[in-house]
């Protein structure tokens, strides 16, 4: 904004320009009001976006609680995981099982007969029958290469893959089954006028070529036949994979580590929203001020979202032996965060880890049905946040409006002060020649 820094001289009125500016501060006393209300709606944006944040780490925490396979209060052992490694969900059975594997599931492999580096394959047809189906594959041309054959069968995708090694006594073609297991078990047909190409269906039998098998073992003396070494259907809950021939233990025990793990991840993400909330939302009744979230309505709205969440019973356990996360060592303080009792935890878990997980998962499902409520596109925070948006809006039209205002006032007052600057001199001009004269004639 252009300023006269000259204003007064001329009449020798005292400090005009200091006058200026102490009006144009009274005048904009409305813009600096503005100003602090759009620093404010950014601490507010600020804020409900660290709320966001902290809603976001509980829902996650709450969404492991409501997820069974997370809270596997299971482990699995094995005696020797060389021939055997074993894993457990949430749904196995403690227990002790003998596993004794004969037979390892392997995917079969063949080799060709060793070709000179140089060797061209020509025209034909290469088909690949697995498990009943054919995929046929076209050469065309007469001077292929292995390495093009190779590029040819796994661009097939026909279950089969292709390798070329190189070797002392030239390259070999090696296929391979995609799948363990007797059902990936493969032929070979060609179909050419081409020598080279139609020796691709004739195998080196001097290479140590492997058939495809299933894996043969037992349980407890029943025996199971499986296409992979890794089997998750033989025990419930419980995922074995064989690694070698042989007997081993697979002992599965209790263990409620993750759910306690689960538990204290889901109170500390509970007790940063709580305490999120209190710091962001207080008021300093000394200096009158309060912080950006102070006696916003949202911020109620959520609370008693939170507070419903957490009070209110789910259906789903209706019948249950735990139906309040207080039954199970969860409680409310004063303050308003959660605090958990490992003691009576313990006990619930000793008294069946089933139902705490089914209490969990109740609860688990709702806070992060809550929040997922609280933050979606429609939610009460975004909907603030869309309020505080168009607020912003029309403060900032109203602030450039004012701005212009401001500028024609400055302008106004200086085309005063520089009237009444020439008006004055004027009259100081007059009086001096008046002076001048009645001195001449007193004289």
């Amino acid at each position: 904004m252009a300023t006269i820094t000259s204003l007064g001289v001329g009449s020798g009125l005292s400090d005009t320009e200091g006058l200026v500016s102490k009006l144009m501060a009274i005048e904009r006393a409305p813009l600096t009001t503005l100003n602090t209300k759009a620093a404010s709606y950014t601490s507010k944006i600020s804020s409900y976006g660290q709320l966001n944040s902290a809603l976001a780490t509980l829902k996650t925490a709450a969404t492991t609680l409501g997820d069974q396979s997370k809270l596997a209060a299971y482990t699995a052992s094995s005696a020797d995981k060389d021939i055997v490694s074993a894993t457990s969900a949430f749904n196995a059975s403690p227990g002790t099982y003998n596993v004794s594997v004969t037979q390892l599931a392997t995917a079969q492999k063949r080799f060709t007969n060793a070709y000179a580096s140089n060797t061209k394959f020509g025209a034909g047809t290469i088909d690949l029958t697995v498990n009943g189906t054919t995929k046929s594959i076209s050469l065309n041309g007469t001077s292929n290469s292995l390495q093009d054959i190779r590029a040819a069968i796994n661009n097939a995708n026909a279950g089969v893959t292709a390798a070329v090694v190189s070797g002392t006594d030239g390259d070999r073609l090696i296929l391979t089954s995609s799948q363990t297991g007797a059902s990936g078990a493969f032929s070979v047909a060609v179909s050419s006028s081409d020598s080279n190409l139609q020796s691709l269906a004739t195998f080196d039998g001097t290479q140590a070529a492997v058939n495809a098998q299933d894996a043969i073992f037992s349980v407890e003396g029943i025996s199971v036949t499986s296409s992979s070494n890794t089997v998750s259907t033989a025990v419930n809950g419980l995922t074995l994979t064989l690694g070698s021939i042989g007997s081993t233990k697979v002992t599965v025990s209790q263990d409620s580590s993750k759910i306690t793990e689960a538990i204290n991840s889901f109170v500390n993400a509970y007790n940063s929203v709580v305490s999120l909330i209190k710091t962001q939302s207080a008021y300093d009744s000394k200096t009158k001020t309060g912080q950006p979230l102070n006696a916003e309505g949202s911020i109620r709205t959520i609370q008693n979202m939170l507070q419903n969440s957490r009070t209110t019973v789910p259906s789903s356990l209706s019948s249950a032996t735990f139906k309040t996360l207080n039954d199970i060592g969860v409680s409310i303080q004063s303050d308003g965060t959660l605090l958990l009792d490992n003691t009576k935890l313990t006990k619930a878990l000793n008294s069946s880890v089933s139902d705490v997980s089914t209490t969990l998962g109740a609860y688990g499902k709702a806070f992060s049905d809550t929040i997922t409520q609280m933050t979606s596109s429609k939610g009460v925070i975004q909907n603030r946040l869309d309020g505080i948006d168009a607020a912003q809006k029309l403060l900032e039209k109203n602030r450039t409006a004012l701005e212009n205002r401001l500028t024609m006032i400055e302008k106004r007052y200086r085309a005063q002060f520089t009237s009444l600057d020439t008006t004055v001199s004027g009259l100081q001009t007059i009086g001096s020649y008046l002076t001048q004269q009645l001195a001449q004639l007193s004289g």
